[in-house]
C-alpha cells in the first residue's frame, strides 16, 4: 500500500512538490512541543542582575513633523527606561535637519531636558545632518559622533553592542537585556559568541484591535492581517530550526560594534577585490586580507532599505579568531568549505531572542501597505549583487544570500503548492471545486500555523482575536505577499529598477550601487545606438548597457526625485543632461564606460573630511547618579 501511495503521489512532479513541502517545514511539528519542554525544564527567562557590556542605540528619523516628533520621543522614552543592567549611549539621529529645523529644535529642547531625570549610565544625546543621506547614513552619522565624544573623552570606550531599532517602535520588557544576553551566549562547540541576534516583532494591540466595527472597516482587516503574518513569521526564526536564519529584523537586532563598525568598510574592501585573486586562491595563493588593507570606507554602500541585511551579511562573514572577530576569507577553499559546513550545522552567526519583543504600527491604507512591502521586497537581488565578490571566498554568506533571495520565490512554491500540487493529486472535479478545496486546505494549514505561534509566543489569551484574520489570509498573501514580491523582482531585474525613494540619488550615485534593470539599460543601449548611427560620435563600449554616468547618458538613478534625467524626447534630440553645481569630481572622458575609479576618489575624500569635522548640535551633558 505504501508502494503504491509513492507511486501514485511522491513519483510524479505534483507528488514531488507535496513531498518537498513537507520536508521544508517538519520542524514545525517539533517546534512546539521543544519549546515546552524547554519551559518545563528550564523556565521562562527572568531579567537578571549580572551586567552586560556596553550597549549603543542609534535611532535614525527623518523627522519633518509633530507625528514623527512624538514617536521618537516615545521611542526614546521607551529605551530609557528599558532597565539595560549596563552602560547604555542612546543617540537620536536626525536625517536632514533643515527640511524642518522647528522640529529638530522642538527635539534637542525636549533631549535637553530629560538630562536630569536619566536612569543610572544612561547618556542621551541628538545629533544630525542637515541634507537627507538615507537611513544607514544617518546611522553612520550617529556611530562618527559617539566616536568623536570617546576621542573627546566624554566616554571611555566606544560601547561594545550596538542595538538597532526604529524611531516609531516600543520595547517590551527588558528587550534589550534579552537580545544582549542571547548574543553573549557561548557556542557550545566552538565557544564563539552570537554575531547579531533578532527580536520578537509584534503589531500594538491598540493597533488592530479597537472593536467590531473597526474589525470590518480596511484599516481593522488591515491591521489584523499584519499582526497575524508578524507572529506566524516568528516561527522561523526559532533557533532550533535545521535551517539557519538568512536575515534579521531590522525593528530591533543586536551585534557586536567590532563586526558593525567594520561596514563602511568592508564595502570599499570589497570593491578592491579581482578575479585573478580569486582563481589565485584556488592555486594556493592566499587571499587579500581585510585585516591588513588601507582602503577606504565606503558608507554610500550601505544606502537603501537594506542596513539590516546588509548587518545579517557582516554577522555571517565575521569568525571567531582568538577571542575577536575577524572578517578575513578563509586561507584555502577546504577551510571556506569547513567554515560553511561549521556554519549551517554547529556556529550559527545568525540567532532569535523571542523574548526580546518590539512593537510597531501598521500601515493604516491599502496603498500605504502596498509601497512598504514592495519597498520591503525591493532590491533583495541587488544587495546580494554588493556583496557578491564576497561570495567566492565566503561560502557561508553565500548559502545565507542565497535564502535571501530565495524569499522571492516562496510565495511562487506556496500557491504552486496550494493551488496546484495538492488539489489536482487529491480532489476530483471541476476546477472550482479544486480552487475552493485549494482555499480550505490553505486556510486550515494557515489556522494551525496561527494557533501554534500564539502558543509559542505565550499570548494566546492575549491575542487569540488574531485568529479571526483567518478567512481574508489567502487574499492578503496573494496580494501583499506574492504580488507585492513579484512587482519588486521584476521593477528590479526586468524593467527600470525599483525607485524605494530610501536615499536620495546623490548617496547612490556616491556608493556607485547598481540595480539590474534590463529594460532600463535596454533603453540606453538603444538611445546611443540612434546617436552612433545619426550622428556618429559615439563609441561602442560596455558602457552602452551600463548604468553610470557617461559622456553622453545620465546616471540610472538620476531623475527619480532630482529631476535632472532628461525625457526620452530630449534624448532624442541629443541634448547633453545637464549637472548641479558641486556634483561631479571631474570632467566625464569621453567614452568612458564608468566612473567608479572617481565616485572612489570623491567617497574617500568625503570620509576624510567627515572624519576631520565635528558632529552639528551634538548635546554632551553627561549624567550618573
Amino acid at each position: 500500500m505504501i508502494r503504491n501511495l509513492l507511486d501514485l503521489y511522491i513519483a510524479t512532479p505534483i507528488g514531488a512538490l507535496a513531498f518537498a513541502f513537507c520536508l521544508m517545514f517538519f520542524d514545525y511539528f517539533y517546534s512546539l512541543p521543544a519549546h515546552f519542554l524547554s519551559r518545563a525544564v528550564i523556565g521562562p527567562p527572568h531579567p537578571s542582575r549580572a551586567r552586560l557590556p556596553s550597549g549603543l542605540v542609534v535611532i535614525p528619523s527623518l523627522l519633518r513633523g509633530a507625528d514623527e516628533l512624538e514617536a521618537i520621543k516615545a521611542t526614546l522614552a521607551s529605551v530609557l527606561v528599558n532597565g539595560y543592567p549596563g552602560h547604555m549611549i542612546v543617540v537620536a539621529s536626525i536625517d536632514g535637519y533643515d527640511e524642518a529645523p522647528s522640529v529638530y529644535a522642538e527635539l534637542q529642547a525636549w533631549i535637553a531636558a530629560q538630562q536630569s531625570a536619566l536612569p543610572r549610565d544612561v547618556w542621551l544625546y541628538v545629533t544630525g545632518t542637515p541634507k537627507r543621506r538615507g537611513k544607514p547614513l544617518a546611522i553612520d552619522h550617529g556611530v562618527q559622533h559617539v566616536k568623536a565624544l570617546v576621542s573627546a573623552n566624554v566616554h571611555a570606550e566606544f560601547p561594545k553592542i550596538y542595538f538597532s531599532t526604529d524611531a516609531d517602535a516600543d520595547l517590551g520588557p527588558h528587550a534589550f537585556e534579552h537580545i544582549a544576553r542571547r548574543l553573549c551566549r557561548r557556542n557550545p562547540f566552538t565557544g564563539s559568541p552570537g554575531r547579531a541576534v533578532a527580536g520578537n516583532l509584534h503589531v500594538r494591540g491598540n493597533s488592530y484591535w479597537k472593536g467590531w466595527r473597526h474589525f470590518f472597516s480596511v484599516e481593522g482587516q488591515l491591521g489584523i492581517q499584519v499582526a497575524r503574518e508578524y507572529l506566524v513569521t516568528n516561527i522561523a526564526r526559532y533557533n532550533r530550526r535545521p535551517f539557519p536564519l538568512s536575515g534579521t529584523t531590522g525593528v530591533l537586532y543586536c551585534m557586536w560594534t567590532e563586526i558593525f563598525l567594520e561596514g563602511p568598510r568592508f564595502m570599499g574592501f570589497m570593491r578592491s577585490l579581482r578575479f585573478a585573486d580569486y582563481v589565485k586562491w584556488w592555486l594556493g595563493v592566499p587571499p587579500p586580507k581585510f585585516s591588513e588593507s588601507n582602503v577606504a570606507p565606503i558608507p554610500e554602500l550601505l544606502a537603501g532599505d537594506t542596513d539590516d541585511t546588509v548587518s545579517a551579511f557582516l554577522a555571517v562573514i565575521a569568525r571567531w579568531e582568538d577571542g575577536r572577530f575577524t572578517l578575513d576569507a578563509p586561507r584555502t577553499p577546504l577551510h571556506a568549505l569547513y567554515y560553511m559546513l561549521r556554519s549551517l550545522f554547529f556556529d550559527r552567526a545568525l540567532r532569535y531572542e523571542p523574548e526580546a519583543r518590539v512593537y510597531t504600527s501598521s500601515p493604516s491604507t491599502l496603498g500605504t501597505l502596498w509601497r512598504q512591502r514592495v519597498r520591503w521586497n525591493a532590491a533583495r537581488i541587488e544587495v546580494a549583487g554588493r556583496f557578491s565578490r564576497s561570495f567566492w571566498f565566503h561560502w557561508d554568506l553565500g548559502i545565507c544570500a542565497v535564502g535571501v533571495v530565495a524569499l522571492i520565490l516562496k510565495y511562487v512554491f506556496f500557491g504552486a503548492f496550494y493551488y496546484v500540487a495538492v488539489p489536482f493529486a487529491l480532489f476530483q472535479g471541476s476546477f472550482a471545486h479544486r480552487v475552493g478545496a485549494a482555499f480550505v486546505l490553505q486556510l486550515a494549514i494557515y489556522g494551525l500555523w496561527t494557533t501554534m505561534a500564539l502558543l509559542m509566543n505565550d499570548s494566546f489569551h492575549k491575542n487569540w482575536r488574531l485568529l479571526l484574520a483567518l478567512p481574508c489570509a489567502p487574499l492578503y498573501t496573494l496580494v501583499y505577499s506574492f504580488w507585492t514580491t513579484f512587482t519588486g523582482t521584476i521593477n528590479d531585474v526586468f524593467l527600470f529598477g525599483n525607485i524605494t525613494k530610501f536615499a536620495p540619488e546623490s548617496t547612490l550615485i556616491k556608493g556607485d550601487s547598481h540595480r539590474i534593470a534590463i529594460l532600463a539599460r535596454a533603453r540606453r543601449a538603444l538611445l546611443l545606438a540612434v546617436r552612433a548611427t545619426v550622428r556618429g560620435d559615439v563609441p561602442f563600449g560596455l558602457f552602452w548597457f551600463g548604468w553610470s554616468e557617461t559622456e553622453w547618458t545620465p546616471s540610472g538613478y538620476e531623475g527619480w526625485t532630482s529631476g535632472k534625467n532628461p525625457s526620452l524626447l530630449e534624448r532624442l534630440r541629443f541634448r547633453r543632461p545637464a549637472r548641479s553645481a558641486g556634483e561631479g569630481d571631474a570632467p566625464i572622458p569621453v567614452a568612458r564606460a564608468s566612473l567608479r575609479p572617481s565616485i572612489r576618489v570623491a567617497a574617500q575624500k568625503d570620509s576624510a573630511r567627515r572624519s576631520l569635522q565635528p558632529s552639528p548640535n551634538i548635546v554632551t551633558t553627561r549624567h550618573a547618579a
